[in-house]
């Protein structure tokens, strides 16, 4: 924004003549006939950055009076990606009765895939890629399971558990996402971090069986 007082990016202002006050703050560069100008920052998201969004790196940018500042291109930062709304992975159980027995897998795998995300970044349409990378399992008795394999419907069993007492077990999964960004359409840059969503957890009822000898045989 041009150094101009109450000239503030959330305030929407376009001064077009510059302001002796941004003449001012570069008297003393190698150009004193150069213009100053304010940089501000506000985080990316839906929507666009509003009133009080916006604050001030305190530097200030010369350029020539015919010489704009270079247009910023919108970077999605790690903390940019963590605010999207990044759908939680659907926690599967085999047998769908969430009624299992001691002693044998339980099959649970993670239903997820990756995602698309549009949003705005200064005034920009932008595309975020989410895409799974790692998936944690507690399994409700002390195990847990980290993996990038989501597991399957039977017969796989890749991130299936074995529970060895009876009783209720609540399973929670957590998904971790690696990151993609496209600014207008343009190539898919690499989004610095990830960002880790919890499933909305499950519970099953694990259940011991016995052998029992009867009189006839059964039918």
């Amino acid at each position: 924004m041009l150094a101009c007082q109450g000239n503030l990016p959330q305030l929407q202002r376009n001064l077009g003549a510059p302001c002796g006050q941004a003449s001012g703050l570069c008297a003393s560069t190698a150009n004193p006939d150069d213009i100053g100008y304010w940089i501000y920052t506000a985080p990316a998201g839906p929507p666009d950055p509003g009133q009080g969004d916006w604050t001030s790196t305190g530097e200030v940018v010369c350029r020539g009076a015919n010489q704009p500042p270079d247009e910023v291109e919108p970077v999605v930062t790690a903390a940019d990606f963590r605010r999207l709304p990044l759908p939680a992975a659907g926690l599967k159980v085999e047998p769908p009765t969430r009624q299992t027995l001691v002693n044998i897998p339980t099959n649970l795998y993670a239903d997820s895939r990756a995602a698309i995300l549009p949003t705005r970044i200064l005034g920009l349409a932008v595309r975020v890629r989410a895409t799974p990378l790692r998936f944690r399992w507690s399994y409700g008795d002390g195990a847990a399971l980290s993996t990038e394999n989501a597991g399957g419907p039977y017969p796989q069993l890749d991130t299936a558990h074995t529970y060895r007492r009876p009783g209720s077990r609540t399973v929670h999964l957590s998904t971790t996402y690696s990151g993609e960004y496209s600014v207008t359409g343009g190539p898919w840059l690499p989004i610095d971090g990830v960002a880790t969503v919890d499933s909305p957890p499950t519970t099953l009822t694990v259940r011991s069986a016995e052998n029992q000898l009867v009189a006839e045989p059964l039918s």
